[in-house]
């Protein structure tokens, strides 16, 4: 049976080797779960930048499809096989109810956190991890910042540069199995950035200005 929950969320911090967030008054987190196929009861997203974060325990398909009031398809979060750990950045354009579509074949999670920091941990900042991930946010200033990039799985590699609205600012990769290179893009205005990370891999992220 599913389930929505409302957690409360007031500050987010992380040790010094990843990165830190403070937030204020920001949306409180959605935690949905449930077992098999899925859709889940209605929940409210303010307009910006929402991460959501997935599991599921099962040897099938699990896919999960975000979509509006109106039935429309605003994004694929996760379309994997088997069980699966990972997280999603999306841009929401518009307050509103949302629904989850969800395929799966054994119990999942989603937790929802809408992040609203007014300070994070300024390049230069490093990550590290596997699979489909949302790392911390981090700040940017304006001018050129080199992004240092590394996989080493099989499949699609892709890392999408947002901006704190969840806004794409630049497609930094996307290639097929290992990755061992680097991008540079030119910043416009100083503030909170973060990173939307597609591999089945392990990866290292370098950010530097």
């Amino acid at each position: 049976m599913r389930s929505i929950t409302i957690l409360a969320l007031s500050l987010f911090l992380i040790g010094p080797c990843i990165g830190y967030a403070e937030t204020l008054a920001e949306p409180e987190n959605i935690s949905i779960s449930g077992d098999g196929q899925e859709a889940s009861q209605e929940f409210f997203l303010d307009e910006g930048l929402s991460i959501f974060s997935m599991k599921h325990s099962g040897s099938s398909n699990f896919a999960v499809w975000l979509l509006d009031s109106s039935g429309n398809k605003v994004d694929l979060l996760a379309n994997e096989v088997g069980d699966f750990d990972g997280a999603k950045a999306v841009g929401i354009s518009q307050s509103d109810d949302y629904v989850l579509d969800i395929d799966a074949d054994g119990p999942w999670m989603v937790d929802i956190s809408q992040p609203r920091p007014k300070i994070a941990q300024s390049a230069p900042v490093s990550f590290i991890g596997t699979g489909q991930q949302v790392p911390p946010l981090f700040e940017l200033g304006p001018g050129l910042a080199r992004f240092e990039m590394e996989h080493d799985g099989k499949r699609n590699f892709a890392i999408w540069l947002l901006d704190s609205n969840g806004e794409m600012v630049d497609l930094l990769v996307n290639e097929i199995g290992p990755f061992d290179g680097s991008k540079a893009t030119g910043i416009e205005d100083r503030g909170i950035y973060c990173l939307d990370i597609s591999a089945d891999g392990n990866w290292r992220i370098n950010i530097s200005k």
